[in-house]
């Protein structure tokens, strides 16, 4: 059944604030959906690299943004290279030019942030304001499932 059938006889005053939609893993990667769940380290797909995305938080401000680095350093700041999910670096006091400036690393923070080819990473000019979906993702107590809040453009 379509969520269209299921809500066209509610009126303004009975339509639901939520509507969940539980998608398996196998869905996601058929419609070659990509999620990053925040503020945890995840396997990139390229040996022994992770990457992390951390929320936004605008009173601070703070940007989006991905962190990535070696397994083995992930607890060291001054070992990772970060950037903002306009391409500008972010951390830019520990930001590690020699990891940042690794092809592989490169690549990861574009995938993960989607970034387009025409956004260049540590270029503070380029914004991609209100391009992601992903607005909050968590994962239930046993991690073996991801809850993801996406929000409509």
């Amino acid at each position: 059944m379509r969520i269209a059938e299921i809500l066209k006889d509610l009126d303004a005053e009975n339509d639901p604030d939520e509507i969940l939609v539980e998608l398996t893993l196998d869905v996601l990667k058929r419609c070659n959906l990509q999620l990053a769940l925040e503020s945890i380290w995840v396997a990139s797909g390229k040996k022994d690299w992770l990457y992390r995305v951390d929320p936004p938080n605008p009173s601070i401000p703070l940007k989006r943004h991905v962190h990535i680095a070696k397994s083995k350093h992930t607890s060291s700041k001054g070992m990772q290279a970060s950037w903002n999910d306009d391409g500008s670096r972010h951390d830019k006091g520990s930001f590690n030019t020699s990891v940042g400036d690794t092809a592989r690393v490169r690549e990861i923070a574009r995938s993960v942030l989607q970034l387009p080819p025409n956004v260049t990473l540590e270029s503070a000019g380029s914004s991609r304001a209100g391009a992601s979906f992903v607005e909050e993702a968590w994962f239930s107590t046993d991690r073996k499932i991801a809850y993801v809040s996406i929000r409509a453009l």
